[in-house]
Parts: structure tokens; C-alpha cells; sequence
């Protein structure tokens, strides 16, 4: 049976915006699910804060951009919390290239950029969906997506 705390998943949580996302939502009482790709010992600190507010975390290392590990997340997520109410979309890598050095961007590492940037949206969502419909049935409220 769900919990009827709501819960959320926030994708490259660790640092930044994510965190900020995180935090915020832990302070509005959701539990959070903090996934990071490097930055762990970040991620850990993500979560205190979190938990620090009242939430339930957990801590998930995935690489958005490899669907196994994404569904191996969300199933993560899912069964700490028992549901999955929300989920932030805010996992993303730069170019070190120079934007005006046409010359100096290496292919391999664009198409780094998009498999995280832009596969690993697709990926992660449709990972949730289900989760996220059945939230949604439960709580008669919209279940919410959102992507940074």
C-alpha cells in the first residue's frame, strides 16, 4: 500500500538547481528521491537537507542516459516510497567546446550531450509514467512532470 505522502524524483539532484528542487519539494512534504550521476558524497548532502525538512529520501546513483539503469531507478524510487507523485526532469551535461570554435566540439562528446540532455528525458519519463498515472488514480490529483 502507497503512502500517501507524496514522493518525487528529481534527476541530477545532487548540485545546483536539481538540489534546490529537492530541497523545496522536501519543504512542501514530499519524500524525494535524489539521484545523482557523480557526484555521491554531493547527493548525500542533498538528501540530509531533505531530510532535514521531514522527508524520506533515498539515494540513487543512475546515468539518465542508459535505460537500464533509469528503469532500475524508478523501480528504486517506486518501491522506497510505495508511489511516485512527481517527477523533475533536471539531469544535464555542457559542451566544453567553445560555442563560436566549430572546430574545437568533439562529436563523441555531443552526442554525450544529447543521450543525457535529451535521450535521458524520454527515458526517464516514460520509465515513470506508470507510476506517475497510477499516483494519479489514487490521489484524483494530476501527477506532475517537469523538465529543466
Amino acid at each position: 500500500m502507497a503512502d500517501s505522502k507524496p514522493a518525487a524524483l528529481v534527476t541530477g539532484s545532487a548540485t545546483g538547481i536539481g538540489r534546490a528542487e529537492a530541497i523545496a519539494l522536501a519543504e512542501a512534504g514530499y519524500d524525494v528521491a535524489v539521484n545523482y550521476s557523480r557526484s555521491s558524497g554531493a547527493a548525500e548532502e542533498t538528501a540530509a537537507a531533505c531530510e532535514a525538512a521531514g522527508a524520506k529520501t533515498v539515494v540513487i546513483g543512475c546515468d539518465v542516459a542508459d535505460d537500464t539503469q533509469v528503469k532500475a531507478m524508478v523501480a528504486e524510487a517506486t518501491a522506497a516510497f510505495g508511489r511516485l507523485d512527481t517527477l523533475c526532469n533536471n539531469a544535464g551535461i555542457t559542451s566544453t567546446a567553445p560555442f563560436k570554435d566549430l572546430d574545437a566540439i568533439y562529436l563523441d562528446e555531443w552526442d554525450r550531450v544529447l543521450a543525457v540532455n535529451v535521450r535521458g528525458i524520454v527515458q526517464v519519463t516514460r520509465a515513470c509514467a506508470p507510476a506517475l498515472r497510477e499516483a494519479k488514480g489514487e490521489s484524483g490529483h494530476t501527477a506532475g512532470i517537469v523538465s529543466l
